[in-house]
């Protein structure tokens, strides 16, 4: 079941379910039913992957097999997500292509945005208000002031890109439908 569109891509509810699952994309495991703005996170993550792509930003085989052990691991091992994708009738080569798309996304970010993102000591000052505090505590505020910003610029950046690719979303605000593929055990075990 076709679910969006963008950029003559089409989003599909298995795409959906899969990333899910495999907890890529932005997406945490979850067996509850696919809303509107899953939709809308994957095609944010597939414009992503497709600017990725543009620039030649790719991942080494060693990451890429290293983001692949990392996803076997968080699903229970590779036994565990070799018997899921069997179960779920997923392609092994389906899974690992949304995990290596998913790590060449997280590469756009952090080259496209994250490495432009300086944080001062002023605001880190400002953001923690008055008194003394531990440097690790400034440390901590840092980051999710960089993160912050990071993730106000890829914002940005997504609907900048939205205004310019045809991106369409077949379900309309507070519509779902059931996800296709069941969970992996440990993966909703994982996240209780």
């Amino acid at each position: 079941m076709v679910l969006g569109e963008a950029a003559g891509q089409t989003v599909a509810a298995s795409d959906v379910a899969l990333a899910r699952a495999l907890g890529v994309f932005g997406l945490s495991p979850s067996a509850a039913p696919i809303g509107a703005e899953d939709v809308e996170r994957v095609i944010g993550a597939r414009l992503e992957v497709a600017e990725a792509e543009r620039l030649g930003i790719a991942p080494s085989e060693a990451e890429r097999e290293r983001a692949w052990a990392d996803t076997a691991g968080r699903l229970g091992g590779p036994e565990a997500l070799a018997a899921w994708l069997q179960d779920a009738a997923v392609e092994p080569a389906w899974a690992r292509r949304l995990v290596e798309q998913d790590l060449a996304r997280r590469h756009f970010i952090d080259l496209r945005f994250r490495s432009f993102v300086f944080v001062t000591q002023a605001e880190v000052t400002a953001a923690l208000g008055p008194g003394e505090h531990a440097p690790a505590e400034r440390e901590r505020r840092r980051e999710a002031l960089r993160e912050a910003e990071t993730e106000r610029r890829r914002a940005a950046w997504l609907e900048e890109t939205r205004a310019r690719v045809p991106v369409r979303v077949q379900l309309g605000p507070g519509e779902t439908v059931p996800p296709p593929l069941p969970m992996p055990k440990s993966a909703g075990e994982s996240r209780r």
